[in-house]
């Protein structure tokens, strides 16, 4: 069976590691937009309020600062709870590992020829650098690369940014996974998946669905539509049966450990802002989808 992976889908793969692998390059120069509203939700117990908001990890400046709820959610919080700290290199170098082939082995003999070729078409003998790297890997950088171009960075994602703020300003950080986990679940994907993940970047990134996509995606986070945003990964996601698995990985196996987390955090009277991307936000199996079926009051503030 011929494993088909969505352009939706392909966003959010690419940002799992994105964040700590690439942070800290230059970019290009972000254009003048307006601000961004997000996605934020308020979660209640009988003792306690959270604040869920739902991130985009590759942003530009011009989506600062954000709006005064946002604001508001921060300033009260003496915790901020993240998917990872993507700003910790070691552990993303203790990571690493699980993204690469231990040499002799490399790439090459895991993907498809017309894949490999399709890759040496697109980056010249640049592909050549790209053997040690697990496909995810390889897949990861070339839309992160791409997304540059059109001013989209790592370094300004919004889970950065709440990072290095809650660092300045001194409150506790607690990560929802570990960089490990994720990386287990990127690099642990069959060769046929691989394959199918890189060729449809290749492909995606070719007839410029990746950027269409992906504006798409952000315009409706920008306005705090979360159905729309929930909406398009799900309607790209059930297009076939290999995205549906990815995706079901990648969300809906990863968030009950998430909610869990965070109703703990709660009962132990932390005050919570909870920072998490915008995929693990709203709809069936979603954070806040299992917060109340764990007993808890959602809404979104809008």
């Amino acid at each position: 069976m011929q494993i088909k992976f969505s352009n939706a889908l392909l966003k959010h793969i690419s940002v799992l590691f994105s964040i700590a692998l690439f942070a800290g390059n230059t970019y290009a120069k972000t254009t003048a937009e307006t601000t961004a509203k997000g996605v934020l939700w308020e979660v209640k117990s009988a003792t306690n309020t959270a604040y869920l908001f739902g991130s985009i990890h590759l942003a530009k400046a011009s989506f600062y600062p954000l709006p005064e709820k946002v604001q508001k959610a921060y300033k009260q919080a003496d915790t901020l709870a993240v998917e990872l700290d993507g700003t910790d290199g070691e552990a993303a170098v203790k990571a690493l590992p699980l993204l690469k082939y231990a040499a002799p082995d490399k790439l090459q003999n895991h993907l498809q020829p017309a894949t490999w070729e399709s890759l040496q078409k697109m980056t010249g003998p640049v592909a050549e650098r790209f053997q040690p790297l697990k496909p995810a890997m390889v897949a990861t950088g070339l839309l992160v690369g791409s997304f540059a171009r059109q001013g989209y960075d790592p370094a300004q994602g919004v889970d950065i940014h709440f990072i290095n703020r809650a660092k300045k300003d001194k409150k506790s950080i607690v990560e929802l996974e570990t960089m490990e986990y994720q990386a287990q679940i990127l690099g642990g994907l069959s060769d046929e998946e691989g394959d199918a993940m890189l060729s449809q970047t290749l492909e995606s990134i070719s007839n410029g669905e990746a950027i269409r996509d992906t504006n798409q995606l952000i315009a409706a986070w920008k306005d705090g539509n979360a159905e729309k945003v929930v909406s398009m990964l799900q309607a790209e996601a059930n297009k076939n049966p290999g995205s549906k698995k990815i995706m079901k990985r990648l969300l809906d196996e990863r968030n009950p450990a998430m909610a869990d987390k965070i109703v703990e955090l709660m009962a132990a009277g932390k005050h919570v802002l909870v920072v998490v991307g915008a995929g693990h936000i709203a709809g069936t199996n979603s954070i806040s989808d299992l917060l109340k079926q764990r007993g808890l009051q959602v809404r979104q503030i809008k």
